[in-house]
């Protein structure tokens, strides 16, 4: 997987709360998804997320930052000065992900989907 979750702050606060990841290869975001879950108390999660975020299709490189907020808000970037680019995207939920101690997300990298539509 080419990105990794690097932190997740403000946990439970709405307005703040956001997951940060590292850009570890080049990669396309558009492979990548983050599932709403929760933990068992063996440690595993839940296969039954209450919300998910996929990616727009954007390519990122090794070094940048990408950071996901759990409110409403308009994605953008900004140019570091060490030629590495921080992304900010947002979920656009209504409540923070991170108010008991066994919710979570899930980072999962897609390799391939199929599409159906009702017609």
């Amino acid at each position: 997987m080419e990105l990794k979750i690097s932190g997740i702050s403000d946990r439970g606060v709405l307005k703040d709360e956001r997951i940060g990841f590292n850009v570890i290869k080049d990669c396309e975001l558009k492979f990548y998804q983050l599932f709403r879950t929760s933990f068992s108390k063996s440690g595993g999660f839940y296969n039954r997320s209450k919300s998910a975020f996929w990616f727009a299709p954007k390519k990122v490189k090794a070094g940048d930052k990408i950071v996901v907020y759990t409110k409403s808000g308009t994605d953008n970037s900004k140019e570091n000065a060490n030629g590495t680019t921080t992304y900010w995207f947002y979920w656009g939920l209504n409540e923070p992900i991170f108010v008991e101690e066994n919710y979570g997300i899930v980072l999962v990298e897609i390799t391939d989907w199929e599409l159906s539509k009702n017609k």
